[in-house]
């Protein structure tokens, strides 16, 4: 079954796809746990990276002791290491926004194929970990790390489950939508 991608995916879920891919090896270990948009991940790490930095403020405002500023230094690198992959984040994003390339995805007994002006990616059966469903993405995991994911959009989930179905990929799919 051929799928034809010509809407491109949304905002989030290109979040979404880059925390999946991200941390694959975890998704590949346990398929079953919620996938974050990847940008809200980082905001959380900030929040708790500014408030470990005034905890620790305050205790050497009170103490006095040489390591509470040494552990407000260390808070305010992860704090700036963070907003630099942040950052760096949102301009993937905007780059995979700004791809208007028309993708086919085409599942057959034998392999998932994904295929666009710029790259084409064959996935064999047998290469297949898991395929995931998450709020926004369908992710197929590999088994080994050193290949590529695919990612499809939640607008062809419908067509993607029909074709999944019939070619007998229903033993890997993992839904986790309402996680």
């Amino acid at each position: 079954m051929k799928i034809e991608v010509k809407k491109r995916g949304s905002k989030e879920f290109y979040d979404e796809m880059l925390y999946v891919i991200s941390y694959c090896k975890k998704f590949i270990k346990k398929p079953n746990q919620k996938a974050w948009r990847y940008t809200n991940y980082l905001y959380m790490f900030m929040v708790i990276s500014v408030i470990m930095c005034g905890i620790f403020v305050a205790m050497y405002l009170l103490d006095n002791k040489w390591y509470n500023m040494v552990m407000t230094g260390a808070f305010l690198l992860a704090f700036f290491f963070t907003l630099i992959l942040l950052v760096t984040v949102k301009k993937r994003i905007k780059m995979y926004m700004d791809d208007n390339s028309d993708k086919i995805i085409e599942i057959t007994k034998e392999c998932i194929d994904y295929s666009s002006d710029t790259m084409n990616l064959k996935m064999n059966k047998g290469d297949i970990s898991y395929i995931v469903i998450n709020k926004y993405s369908i992710c197929i995991l590999p088994k080994e790390l050193n290949k590529y994911a695919i990612s499809i959009s939640h607008d062809y989930l419908e067509d993607f489950l029909k074709g999944a179905k019939e070619e007998g990929y229903e033993g890997i799919i993992v839904d986790n939508r309402k996680k």
